[in-house]
Protein backbone atom coordinates (compact mmCIF):
# COMPACT_ATOMS: atom_id res chain seq x y z
CA UNK A 1 0.00 0.00 0.00
CA UNK A 2 1.62 3.21 -1.18
CA UNK A 3 -1.15 5.79 -1.65
CA UNK A 4 -4.55 4.83 -0.19
CA UNK A 5 -7.71 6.86 -0.69
CA UNK A 6 -10.58 6.72 1.78
CA UNK A 7 -13.98 8.05 0.71
CA UNK A 8 -16.08 9.64 3.44
CA UNK A 9 -19.84 9.98 3.52
CA UNK A 10 -22.53 10.75 6.06
CA UNK A 11 -23.18 7.15 7.11
CA UNK A 12 -22.75 5.93 10.67
CA UNK A 13 -19.98 3.57 9.54
CA UNK A 14 -17.79 6.27 7.92
CA UNK A 15 -15.76 7.04 11.09
CA UNK A 16 -14.95 3.34 11.46
CA UNK A 17 -13.79 3.13 7.83
CA UNK A 18 -11.68 6.30 8.10
CA UNK A 19 -10.03 5.06 11.29
CA UNK A 20 -9.26 1.61 9.82
CA UNK A 21 -7.85 3.09 6.62
CA UNK A 22 -5.78 5.53 8.68
CA UNK A 23 -4.34 2.78 10.85
CA UNK A 24 -3.47 0.65 7.81
CA UNK A 25 -1.87 3.62 6.05
CA UNK A 26 0.12 4.53 9.19
CA UNK A 27 1.34 0.93 9.53
CA UNK A 28 2.46 0.98 5.88
CA UNK A 29 4.00 4.45 6.21
CA UNK A 30 1.75 5.66 3.40
CA UNK A 31 0.14 9.09 3.03
CA UNK A 32 -3.65 8.91 3.22
CA UNK A 33 -5.96 10.86 0.93
CA UNK A 34 -9.41 11.54 2.43
CA UNK A 35 -12.09 12.32 -0.14
CA UNK A 36 -15.55 13.73 0.41
CA UNK A 37 -17.89 13.93 -2.57
CA UNK A 38 -21.05 16.00 -2.19
CA UNK A 39 -23.90 16.36 -4.62
CA UNK A 40 -25.34 19.76 -5.38
CA UNK A 41 -28.50 18.80 -3.44
CA UNK A 42 -26.50 17.76 -0.35
CA UNK A 43 -24.55 21.01 -0.48
CA UNK A 44 -27.67 23.15 -0.83
CA UNK A 45 -29.38 21.36 2.08
CA UNK A 46 -26.33 21.68 4.33
CA UNK A 47 -25.75 25.31 3.31
CA UNK A 48 -29.36 26.14 4.23
CA UNK A 49 -28.86 24.64 7.70
CA UNK A 50 -25.57 26.48 8.17
CA UNK A 51 -27.16 29.74 7.02
CA UNK A 52 -29.91 29.37 9.63
CA UNK A 53 -27.29 28.78 12.35
CA UNK A 54 -25.33 31.81 11.19
CA UNK A 55 -28.46 33.95 11.39
CA UNK A 56 -28.62 33.09 15.09
CA UNK A 57 -24.88 33.26 15.84
CA UNK A 58 -23.77 35.83 13.28
CA UNK A 59 -21.01 35.19 10.76
CA UNK A 60 -20.74 34.41 7.12
CA UNK A 61 -20.66 31.19 5.08
CA UNK A 62 -19.15 31.71 1.66
CA UNK A 63 -17.88 28.30 0.56
CA UNK A 64 -18.37 26.63 -2.77
CA UNK A 65 -19.49 23.00 -2.91
CA UNK A 66 -15.93 21.65 -3.45
CA UNK A 67 -14.59 23.84 -0.62
CA UNK A 68 -17.39 22.61 1.64
CA UNK A 69 -16.61 18.97 0.74
CA UNK A 70 -12.93 19.53 1.50
CA UNK A 71 -13.78 21.07 4.88
CA UNK A 72 -15.87 17.97 5.72
CA UNK A 73 -12.88 15.76 4.81
CA UNK A 74 -10.58 17.97 6.92
CA UNK A 75 -12.92 17.63 9.90
CA UNK A 76 -12.90 13.85 9.56
CA UNK A 77 -9.10 13.82 9.47
CA UNK A 78 -8.67 16.06 12.49
CA UNK A 79 -11.34 14.25 14.52
CA UNK A 80 -10.40 10.66 13.73
CA UNK A 81 -6.72 10.55 12.79
CA UNK A 82 -5.08 13.24 14.93
CA UNK A 83 -3.37 10.68 17.19
CA UNK A 84 -1.74 8.79 14.28
CA UNK A 85 1.65 9.65 12.86
CA UNK A 86 0.41 9.92 9.30
CA UNK A 87 0.48 12.37 6.43
CA UNK A 88 -3.02 13.20 5.23
CA UNK A 89 -4.58 15.27 2.49
CA UNK A 90 -8.24 16.26 2.45
CA UNK A 91 -9.87 16.41 -0.97
CA UNK A 92 -13.34 17.70 -1.79
CA UNK A 93 -15.34 17.20 -4.96
CA UNK A 94 -18.83 18.28 -5.96
CA UNK A 95 -21.05 16.43 -8.41
CA UNK A 96 -24.32 17.43 -10.05
CA UNK A 97 -26.07 14.22 -9.00
CA UNK A 98 -25.51 10.85 -7.34
CA UNK A 99 -24.82 9.11 -10.65
CA UNK A 100 -21.55 11.06 -10.96
CA UNK A 101 -20.22 10.07 -7.52
CA UNK A 102 -18.38 6.91 -8.70
CA UNK A 103 -16.78 8.78 -11.60
CA UNK A 104 -15.53 11.47 -9.20
CA UNK A 105 -14.01 8.83 -6.90
CA UNK A 106 -12.29 7.06 -9.79
CA UNK A 107 -11.01 10.35 -11.18
CA UNK A 108 -9.46 11.38 -7.86
CA UNK A 109 -7.93 7.91 -7.41
CA UNK A 110 -6.31 8.19 -10.81
CA UNK A 111 -5.21 11.84 -10.39
CA UNK A 112 -3.65 11.09 -7.00
CA UNK A 113 -2.07 7.79 -8.20
CA UNK A 114 -3.82 5.89 -5.42
CA UNK A 115 -3.39 2.14 -5.20
CA UNK A 116 -6.20 1.38 -2.72
CA UNK A 117 -9.71 2.81 -2.38
CA UNK A 118 -11.64 2.41 0.87
CA UNK A 119 -15.37 3.15 0.76
CA UNK A 120 -18.76 2.36 2.25
CA UNK A 121 -21.06 0.01 0.34
CA UNK A 122 -24.70 -0.81 0.83
CA UNK A 123 -26.18 -4.27 1.06
CA UNK A 124 -28.70 -4.69 -1.72
CA UNK A 125 -30.49 -7.53 -3.36
CA UNK A 126 -29.18 -8.41 -6.83
CA UNK A 127 -32.26 -6.95 -8.52
CA UNK A 128 -31.82 -3.69 -6.62
CA UNK A 129 -28.23 -3.42 -7.82
CA UNK A 130 -29.25 -4.12 -11.40
CA UNK A 131 -32.01 -1.51 -11.37
CA UNK A 132 -30.54 1.23 -9.16
CA UNK A 133 -26.80 0.59 -9.29
CA UNK A 134 -24.52 1.41 -6.41
CA UNK A 135 -21.53 3.73 -6.10
CA UNK A 136 -19.36 1.03 -4.51
CA UNK A 137 -20.33 -1.45 -7.22
CA UNK A 138 -19.45 1.03 -9.96
CA UNK A 139 -16.10 1.78 -8.35
CA UNK A 140 -15.30 -1.92 -7.96
CA UNK A 141 -16.21 -2.72 -11.55
CA UNK A 142 -14.37 0.24 -13.10
CA UNK A 143 -11.30 0.60 -10.89
CA UNK A 144 -7.73 -0.45 -11.56
CA UNK A 145 -7.00 -0.10 -7.83
CA UNK A 146 -7.70 -2.49 -4.98
CA UNK A 147 -11.09 -1.61 -3.50
CA UNK A 148 -11.94 -2.28 0.13
CA UNK A 149 -15.59 -1.86 1.11
CA UNK A 150 -17.28 -1.74 4.47
CA UNK A 151 -20.96 -2.62 4.11
CA UNK A 152 -23.69 -1.22 6.26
Amino acid sequence: MDRPLVVTDSSDRAPELIREAGELAAAAGAPLRVLTVVSDDEFENDAAVIDSIEDVEGGSYNKTAPEYAESVANSAVSDLLSDLDIETEAIGRAVADEDERADAILSVAEDEACDYIFLIGQRRRPTGKAVFGDTAQRVILNSDQYVVTLTE
